[in-house]
């Protein structure tokens, strides 16, 4: 019998939180330096770098991030430098960014403020 040998996976997998398809979690989420992506469920906060909800992923709650790129359902208070909605993307809540990509299609209710706004 032949084995294969253990092949190492890629470095950003390892580091990556993964929230399966049918996957439903409260609480909260700190992935410190790392991303998190998101196919199922989360009600809670989660703080990441990189915050990927994707087409069924469902997030209530307060997110802080890096960078954000929403395929799926977001509702809540969501902070960020750089925000994606993509065209399958729902935002419901208060959103505070400096950078703000909706694309075509996509659904933002709510409130959209910068992050760092300086008073005049």
């Amino acid at each position: 019998m032949s084995m294969k040998p253990y092949k190492k996976m890629n470095s950003l997998h390892e580091d990556t939180t993964y929230i399966l398809g049918d996957v439903i979690m409260e609480g909260a989420l700190d992935g410190g330096d790392h991303p998190v992506v998101i196919n199922g469920q989360f009600n809670g906060d989660i703080t990441a770098t990189d915050i990927i909800i994707r087409d069924q992923g469902k997030v209530t709650g307060t997110v802080k991030a890096k960078t954000v790129v929403i395929n799926g359902y977001f509702n809540g208070n969501l902070i960020c430098e750089s925000l994606n909605v993509a065209a399958t993307g729902i935002v419901e809540g208060e959103v505070q960014t400096n950078a703000l990509s909706i694309d075509l299609g996509a659904e933002v209710i709510g409130s959209i403020s910068r992050v760092n706004a300086k008073s005049k």
